[in-house]
């Protein structure tokens, strides 16, 4: 057992905080990582306010990056001393995994959500192995399965391309297929929202629609590669329309509002995609004789559609070239609770806990 600082969600809808745990030594195919920064995502904010009672104290934590401590005996393709970033878990052998979508996992649940035995403060039994790491701490147990070199790459730009940058691009160049010359429109502009403009950019996507309500995000997201920032509301549409001569060939919805993916529907183009990749609202009413009518398809996407042992290193390079301005979006904080206020608050993109070793 090797003793850390974790930021633990201890009570139902509490904030995370500070509390000394001891992590088991790596078995099997697991690594132990050295957290140098974890990104703090809407996901987090979310599932602490309604992780279940009897599975708490928590450690949440999904966007880890740092170096690779020491290995299970098991473990293969890492070495000790490899920097590396922390994406979600899955088992390998499955239908979805060997048709290189391993977001769909059919232990996914298990490996992700459901909880790492081991972990310990005191005589009380954490749960760890949230998205197979629980990154909020100073060290964290994944698998080589979710654990991907990422070479010289600063840890505070890699630690966001496990999940909402994967999630993002992903979702424009694996999940939407989009080709050059194809229009595309982005409802949200938060870091997914952000990383599917950018996303769009690289697969030459000539027109790029981003909609938010915020003033400041619309800009950065023309920054970022969008071609045309429509304020959201019930207009948003219409100006998706005219924007793109028509409709877009492909929209992404980062938000999960009802009202939004009403919108998000309207603004596609005959025989055009709508993309889900939010998570909120559990249920929304779509004009479904629109939607057959003009030969629409609503796909829900989970982590971009990818495979990670393959997309990260891409994007990690994307992002060294210049290519993915993934630092455009990050904000960094030595102080835990900033980053959580600042995610919950939406006063940075993406912000970035950098743990203190």
């Amino acid at each position: 057992m090797t003793g850390t600082i974790a930021r633990v969600v201890a009570a139902p809808g509490a904030a995370p905080s500070p509390l000394e745990i001891d992590v088991p030594a790596p078995s099997g195919n697991q690594v132990l990582v050295r957290v140098h920064a974890v990104g703090v995502c809407h996901t987090d904010l979310t599932l602490a306010a309604q992780w279940p009672e009897q599975g708490l104290p928590v450690i949440l934590g999904h966007e880890g990056a740092g170096v690779v401590e020491a290995l299970g005996p098991d473990a293969q393709g890492l070495s000790v001393g490899d920097r590396v970033c922390l994406t979600f878990d899955s088992c390998g052998a499955c239908e979805f995994c060997g048709a290189g979508t391993p977001g769909y996992c059919e232990q996914s649940i298990t490996r992700n959500y459901l909880g790492l035995p081991g972990i310990r403060a005191g005589e009380t039994a954490v749960t760890g192995g949230f998205f197979g790491q629980s990154s909020f701490a100073g060290l964290a147990l994944a698998t080589d399965r979710n654990t991907v070199r990422i070479g010289d790459l600063p840890f505070e730009v890699a630690a966001p391309l496990g999940c909402s940058v994967q999630t993002g691009v992903g979702t424009i160049t694996r999940a939407l297929q989009v080709q050059s010359g194809q229009s595309v429109v982005v409802f949200g502009t938060g870091a997914v929202g952000l990383a599917a403009v950018m996303g769009a950019k690289l697969a030459g996507a000539t027109t790029i629609v981003a909609v938010d309500p915020r003033e400041d995000r619309r800009a950065l997201a023309l920054e970022l590669g969008a071609t045309h920032a429509v304020e959201a509301g019930p207009q948003a549409a219409q100006q998706v329309l005219e924007a793109t001569g028509g409709g877009a060939h492909a929209a992404v919805d980062t938000t999960a509002r009802a009202d939004v993916l009403g919108q998000a529907v309207l603004a596609l183009r005959a025989r055009g995609t709508l993309a889900v990749v939010g998570l909120g609202a559990p249920a929304a009413e779509l004009p479904v004789m629109l939607i057959m009518a003009r030969g629409l398809r609503v796909i829900g996407v989970i982590e971009g559609d990818s495979e990670p042992s393959e997309f990260l290193p891409e994007l990690a390079a994307a992002a060294v070239e210049g290519r993915l301005p993934v630092d455009r979006l990050v904000s960094t904080f030595t102080d835990f609770d900033e980053a959580w206020a600042a995610a919950r608050e939406g006063t940075a993109v993406k912000p970035v806990w950098l743990p203190a070793g």
